[in-house]
C-alpha cells in the first residue's frame, strides 16, 4: 500500500478548520430576564417551525436557521424569519422540523439568538407567551425586581431598603435574606438610590438595565442587579 503523505499547504488549511470549529466565549447580561423583559429588549419576538438549517464558516461561524413562523409578537410580520446563531459558548442550537418561541436582536444586518434568553421548544414555552400575552392585553402594571450581591463572599445582603425613583413617585422594598427585592411600579422612567453609602450601583458586569436610568413599560419586569460591601455576616 502506497504512504500517504500531506503537504503543507494541506496540514495549513487543516488547522485553520480546527480553529474556526474551536467555540468562542460569550458574555450574558446579568441578571437573567423574565419573557415579559426580555421581550422589549429584542428586535423580533416570534414563534415558528425550523424548515431548513446551513453552517456557514465565515467570521467565526455559525449556524442559519430559516423558519415558517407562525405567530409574531414583537417585530414586521412576515411568512419566514431566518435566524443566526453563532459558534460560541452563547450558541442557541436549533433541530429542523421542530417548533420554538425565539427573542431575536437585529446585528450586522441579521437577526441573531443566543442563550442568554427565554428562547425555548415551543412545548415548553406556555408561561413565557402568556406573560407576552399579557402585555399586550395592556392593563398590568410594571414590575421591578432585582438582586442585591455582595462584593465579596459572606457579606450580609438583608435588610437593605432599594429605592426607585421615578418622575411622579418613589418606590420601594427591602432585601431578604437572599438580597432579593422587588415591587409593582407604573410604567415610566426611574432611577435606583440607596438610604446607605455602603451600597452601590454596578457598572462592572453587562446589564439588560442601567439602574442609573431605564424605562419600565406597561407588563414588563425589569430585572437589576446592585452591589453591596456591608459588613461580613459574622
Amino acid at each position: 500500500m502506497p504512504k500517504k503523505t500531506f503537504s503543507v499547504a494541506s496540514l495549513i488549511v487543516a488547522a485553520c478548520l480546527l480553529l474556526s470549529a474551536v467555540p468562542a466565549d460569550a458574555v450574558c447580561p446579568v441578571p437573567q430576564l423574565r419573557a415579559n423583559g426580555e421581550f422589549f429588549k429584542r428586535d423580533v419576538v416570534f414563534t415558528g417551525t425550523v424548515i431548513s438549517v446551513r453552517y456557514d464558516e465565515r467570521d467565526v461561524g455559525g449556524w442559519f436557521y430559516r423558519l415558517r413562523v407562525q405567530k409574531v409578537f414583537r417585530g414586521p410580520v412576515r411568512a419566514e424569519f431566518t435566524v443566526f446563531t453563532e459558534n460560541s459558548s452563547g450558541r442557541f442550537p436549533l433541530e429542523n422540523g421542530q417548533s420554538y418561541l425565539l427573542f431575536a436582536s437585529r446585528d450586522h444586518g441579521r437577526l441573531e439568538i443566543d442563550n442568554c434568553t427565554n428562547s425555548s421548544p415551543l412545548a415548553k414555552a406556555t408561561e413565557s407567551i402568556q406573560m407576552i400575552e399579557n402585555i399586550a392585553r395592556g392593563h398590568l402594571s410594571g414590575e421591578i425586581e432585582g438582586w442585591l450581591v455582595g462584593e465579596t463572599s459572606g457579606i450580609d445582603v438583608s435588610g437593605v431598603r432599594v429605592i426607585c425613583r421615578g418622575d411622579s413617585a418613589t418606590y420601594s422594598d427591602v432585601t431578604d435574606k437572599d438580597g432579593w427585592f422587588h415591587f409593582l411600579a407604573p410604567a415610566g422612567d426611574y432611577h435606583v438610590d440607596f438610604t446607605s453609602k455602603e451600597n452601590y450601583l454596578n457598572r462592572a458586569d453587562i446589564f439588560w438595565y442601567d439602574a442609573h436610568n431605564f424605562t419600565l413599560h406597561v407588563g414588563e419586569t425589569a430585572a437589576l442587579q446592585l452591589v453591596s460591601t456591608r459588613h461580613l455576616a459574622r
